[in-house]
């Protein structure tokens, strides 16, 4: 019997493909990792490196714990329709942060400058504007869970 168990699931990975033990296997890494990541990227010359770097950064979990939404609005990333905005400092530099999730019961629930919040979720990509942000980060996929006594 336990051998038919295990030819079964073997049975299943070898069909399912091996990239789905990837996300078993993914470490967490906080802001502040993400923001030395962000520098090691910059201060590479060579494009196809950097590449590679962003590449090993889709591989962890961006966590954010307890950050306070700034603003719930319409999504500009088309593969999701609503987007949680929200800001925070790591080492003296402004970091705005695109939260994007496919939850819509839960964004309906945040709500601007109040709701704190706890995100898991991928690495999108950085960006950079005009304006007084060192970066701007996109995390999709997330997982949004609303901390208690916020709402």
């Amino acid at each position: 019997m336990k051998n038919l168990l295990i030819i079964t699931i073997l049975t299943l990975l070898a069909a399912t493909g091996c990239s789905h033990l990837d996300n078993l296997f993914r470490k967490d890494i906080q802001m502040e990792q993400v923001i030395i990541e962000k520098e090691k990227i910059d201060r590479t010359d060579n494009p196809a490196m950097q590449l590679l770097l962003r590449q090993e950064l889709g591989k962890k979990i961006i966590v954010l714990d307890d950050v306070t939404v700034k603003e719930v609005t319409v999504s500009s990333n088309i593969d999701y329709d609503f987007c949680a905005i929200a800001d925070l400092t790591v080492d003296g530099k402004k970091i705005e942060c695109f939260i994007y999730s496919k939850n819509v019961n839960t964004i309906s629930k945040l709500e601007n400058n109040k709701t704190r919040i706890h995100v898991e979720g991928d690495f999108g990509r950085f960006f950079t504007t005009l304006d007084d942000y060192y970066t701007k980060i996109e995390i999709t996929e997330a997982k949004i869970k609303i901390l208690e006594g916020t709402n």
